[in-house]
């Protein structure tokens, strides 16, 4: 069953909307488009009382998604918050829609995934989201996914032109060794 709130019929405000969200007692929270502290505080707030609470942001990847959601808030409270996407953040998954060479297939998402696991929940505490791109790349085959890995398998399955691959990747030299079979991992090149 979903119970959806309307702004101006159901509900004055979304302000009021997400401060009065806990007395519905949902079990699923979806709140689209977090641009602002009060909505991402009110996320939080779900999230610490055991909801599970989806949300999407607007950024390029994992790292880039914690940076734009802590520039919401004040430097003082960055660390409160920092602490509790840590403790609660499950997973961050970002998509880019891209055009597809498949036949009756207009458009395909490249995938990168982040699963929050305790190497995660450590580099969030400890304000290294730098280092995060390191952690998927070495925990793949766990479930988490580089954007640079997806572009491979979708050139790989033949469903996104290796151009259109080239030019959304994050990092196209390592696009291009991976296609060679050549991988870098943690410092050192591997074979896959």
């Amino acid at each position: 069953m979903v119970s959806q709130r309307e702004i101006g019929i159901d509900v004055e405000s979304f302000e009021s909307a997400l401060k009065y969200l806990m007395r519905q007692d949902p079990d699923v929270v979806l709140i689209g488009e977090m641009r602002d502290k009060d909505t991402f505080q009110a996320a939080l707030q779900a999230s610490e009382t055991g909801h599970l609470v989806f949300g999407t942001v607007h950024a390029s990847g994992a790292a880039q998604t914690l940076g734009r959601v802590l520039d919401l808030f004040p430097p003082e409270s960055r660390e409160l918050v920092r602490q509790s996407l840590a403790f609660n953040l499950r997973a961050i998954v970002c998509q880019k829609l891209l055009p597809s060479i498949a036949a009756g297939v207009d458009r395909i998402p490249a995938m990168e995934i982040m699963i929050s696991n305790p190497s995660i929940h450590q580099l969030i505490r400890e304000a290294r989201d730098n280092e995060m791109n390191d952690v998927i790349r070495s925990c793949e085959g766990e479930g988490m996914r580089t954007f640079t890995k997806s572009l491979l398998e979708l050139i790989e399955k033949e469903m996104v032109d290796p151009k259109v691959a080239y030019e959304q990747a994050p990092n196209v030299d390592e696009l291009k060794m991976l296609l060679k079979g050549i991988s870098a991992s943690r410092g050192g090149l591997l074979g896959r």
